[in-house]
């Protein structure tokens, strides 16, 4: 099964897709900021275009996506914040929005909202089952990792890490931190922010319920 993840858009029509169909995705994963401040809904309506393709479309908000725009979202039937999907005995768990920020965007929530948005969402899943075998898709970066990076400070989300510390996805999915386009690791799991100007391209494996990965790289957009 194979991934791309984008992230950021803010409303930027997708002028290379071609080159991203190219790489055959099974599953398409925007991770957050999908629109600017709502301007720009179109970009929405070519993500949900691409299923026609046979492609997966799985979707979070970001803290620059207002109401708006996560309506659009949900019209369209890709919104997976604080949802589970499950393909190919994979589970893909969606938490939208960030950690507040300086500049009062409208899709923001405290540490405690957020650790607490994510206990809701797995409230039914056994943990031990949930632990090592499932994807975060999320738009806050963790703590203290090259994914939230600006200069010499960090500004990710200390919710996200300690979930990631507690549950152990095999993959953390995120953006949000423009500049801090990395692969990285809590532990074994591994993070990744693809940044505005890269693509995530990663296979996934499930075998006898482990989840491996395989060809995990970022690729420049343009």
């Amino acid at each position: 099964m194979r991934i791309i993840s984008l992230t950021d858009l803010h409303g930027k029509p997708l002028k290379n897709i071609n080159r991203i169909i190219e790489y055959e995705p099974d599953i398409l994963i925007v991770s957050g900021d999908i629109t600017h401040f709502g301007r720009d809904l179109k970009i929405i309506k070519q993500l949900k275009e691409l299923e026609e393709k046979n492609i997966k479309i799985m979707v979070i908000p970001g803290n620059c996506d207002n109401n708006e725009a996560i309506e659009e979202l949900n019209k369209y039937n890709i919104n997976i914040d604080k949802k589970i999907i499950e393909i190919n005995k994979i589970k893909f768990i969606g938490l939208g929005g960030s950690n507040t920020t300086p500049f009062n965007t409208p899709n923001e929530y405290t540490e405690e909202e957020l650790y607490n948005n994510f206990k809701e969402t797995v409230k039914n899943q056994n943990k031990e089952e949930l632990v090592n075998n499932f994807i975060l898709v999320c738009h806050a970066p963790p703590k203290n990792t090259m994914a939230d990076r600006v200069g010499n400070e960090n500004f990710g989300s200390s919710a996200i890490r300690k979930i990631i510390e507690e549950y152990r996805p095999i993959l953390t999915i995120c953006g949000h931190i423009h500049e801090s386009r990395c692969i990285d690791k809590i532990n074994d799991s591994y993070i990744v922010n693809p940044s505005q100007n890269c693509f995530l391209v990663c296979d996934i494996y499930n075998l006898k319920k482990e989840i491996l990965l395989k060809n995990m790289e970022l690729f420049d957009i343009l």
